[in-house]
C-alpha cells in the first residue's frame, strides 16, 4: 500500500502539472495569437470546467467499476489530447485540446483520494492525505515553475509535448501496478436520474452543503487570482519567464513546508484553527501581492499563499472524505466538481475585470473574500449540530500506513 500512495502521489503531481502549466505561459500565448492576457484566460477556464463536470460521472464509475481502474484508463486517453496540444494552429484549437484533457484527467485526483479513504482509517487520514498532497504540491511547482522556465528554452509547444510524453509513461506504471488489484465494486447507476440520485442525496445534508458552497468560494476567490500572477508578474517588472517560473514555484514551496509540518500542525491548531489560519494567511498575502515594491518580495509573499491554501484546503479535504462514507467516490467528485467549477467561474471573470481595472483591486478583493469566508465556515464548524462531532485529529502513531 506505501508504494501504491507514492505512485498515486506520482500521477496526481502529472494531473496538477498539466493543469497548471498554462498560468504563466497567458503572456506568452497572448503575444503569440495577439490577444489580452484575460482572453487567452480561456485555456485554463476550458481545462477547469469539464475537470470539474466530469466528476459527477467519474464519482459513480469509480464506486462502479473500481477507482483505480478509472483512473489508468482516463490517464492514458488524456496523454493523447496533451500530446496534440502541441500542434495547436490557433487558440479556439487549443482550448479545444484543453477541455478534451481536463475531461479525461478529471478522475484521478478524487478517485484517487476517495481511494485512499476507503483504505486508510480517520485517524490517520489527514496526515495520509497530506503526504499524497505532496505530489500535487510539486505539480503546482513544476506546473507553474517549470513551465515559465522551459517557456525561455523551449517555447510553450515542446512543454506540451513533454507534459504529453510523461503522462503516457505514469498511464502505464499505473496499469503495471493495478492491473491485477480487485477493488469492491457497487451496483451504482452511470445513466438517467439514477446517475444524480447519490448526489442529492448528499445535499440534502447541511453539513455538506456548507463544505461545497465552501470549497467552491474559495477555487472562485484562489484560483481565479492565481491564474494571473505570472501575467501580473511580467506587465509589472518586466522580468523575464524564467523569473516567474521560479517565482511561481515559491507557492508550492508553501504547500511543501505546510506538508512538513502538518503532524505538529494539527494537534497544536485542530481541525477548526487551521481553516482559520489559512484563510487569514492567504487574505494577507493576496492582499499585500498587489503592493509590493520590487518582484523579490513575490516570493515570500507566494510561500505564505501557499502555506496557507493548503492548510485550509486540506482541512476541507478531511471534511469531503466523511460526506458520504458509503460512497466516497461520488463525495468526494462532487467535492472536486465544486472546487473547479468555482475555479473556472473565477478564472473567467477575475480575467475580464483584470483587462479593465487592473490587478491590484482583483487581488485585493480575493484577499477580502477568503477571509470572510474562512471566518463563515468556522463559524458553521462552532455552531452546534452544523457538522459531525470529530474531536481534532490527533498525532499519528507509527504504522504500515506511514512507511
Amino acid at each position: 500500500m506505501p508504494a501504491l500512495i507514492v505512485l498515486l502521489s506520482m500521477v496526481g503531481f502529472i494531473v496538477i502539472a498539466v493543469m497548471r502549466v498554462t498560468d504563466p505561459l497567458l503572456p506568452v500565448l497572448a503575444q503569440d495569437f495577439g490577444m489580452s492576457v484575460g482572453r487567452v484566460g480561456m485555456v485554463v477556464t476550458a481545462f477547469a470546467i469539464p475537470y470539474g463536470l466530469c466528476q459527477l460521472v467519474y464519482g459513480p464509475a469509480g464506486d462502479r467499476y473500481g477507482k483505480l481502474h478509472v483512473v489508468t484508463a482516463t490517464l492514458a486517453l488524456s496523454a493523447l489530447f496533451i500530446f496534440a496540444s502541441a500542434f495547436a494552429p490557433g487558440i479556439e484549437t487549443l482550448t479545444a485540446l484543453r477541455f478534451l484533457s481536463g475531461a479525461l484527467m478529471a478522475a484521478t485526483v478524487p478517485l484517487s483520494m476517495a481511494f485512499i479513504a476507503d483504505n486508510i482509517d480517520y485517524t490517520v487520514r489527514q496526515a495520509t492525505l497530506a503526504r499524497y498532497l505532496g505530489g500535487l504540491i510539486l505539480g503546482q511547482i513544476m506546473g507553474g515553475g517549470l513551465g515559465g522556465v522551459l517557456a525561455d528554452l523551449m517555447g510553450w509547444r515542446r512543454i506540451f509535448l513533454l507534459f504529453g510524453v510523461t503522462t503516457a509513461v505514469m498511464a502505464a506504471l499505473l496499469w503495471s501496478q493495478t492491473r491485477h488489484r480487485i477493488e469492491p465494486r457497487k451496483d451504482v447507476a452511470l445513466t438517467g436520474r439514477a446517475l444524480f440520485r447519490p448526489y442529492l442525496e448528499i445535499l440534502r445534508d447541511g453539513h455538506a452543503r456548507g463544505v461545497l458552497v465552501t470549497v467552491a468560494l474559495e477555487g472562485f476567490l484562489f484560483f481565479g487570482a492565481m491564474a494571473y500572477v505570472g501575467a501580473y508578474i511580467k506587465t509589472r517588472f518586466a522580468v523575464s519567464y524564467t523569473v516567474i517560473g521560479l517565482l511561481l514555484t515559491c507557492f508550492g514551496l508553501g504547500g511543501l513546508v505546510y506538508a512538513a509540518q502538518v503532524r505538529r500542525i494539527i494537534p497544536l491548531l485542530g481541525e477548526r484553527g487551521m481553516l482559520i489560519a489559512g484563510a487569514l494567511a492567504m487574505a494577507c498575502c493576496y492582499s499585500a501581492l498587489g503592493f509590493v515594491p520590487d518582484w523579490p518580495w513575490v516570493a515570500p509573499t507566494l510561500v505564505g499563499l501557499g502555506f496557507g491554501f493548503y492548510m485550509m484546503h486540506n482541512t476541507l479535504q478531511l471534511r469531503a472524505t466523511e460526506l458520504a462514507p458509503q460512497a466516497r467516490g461520488t463525495a468526494v467528485a462532487l467535492f472536486a466538481f465544486s472546487l473547479f467549477a468555482g475555479q473556472g467561474t473565477g478564472v473567467a471573470l477575475l480575467g475580464a475585470a483584470i483587462d479593465r481595472v487592473g490587478y491590484r483591486a482583483p487581488f485585493l478583493i480575493s484577499g477580502i473574500g477568503i477571509a470572510l469566508l474562512g471566518l463563515w465556515y468556522q463559524y458553521r464548524l462552532s455552531t452546534p449540530g452544523s457538522a459531525p462531532d470529530r474531536s481534532p485529529p490527533r498525532v499519528p502513531s507509527p504504522s504500515p500506513a506511514d512507511d
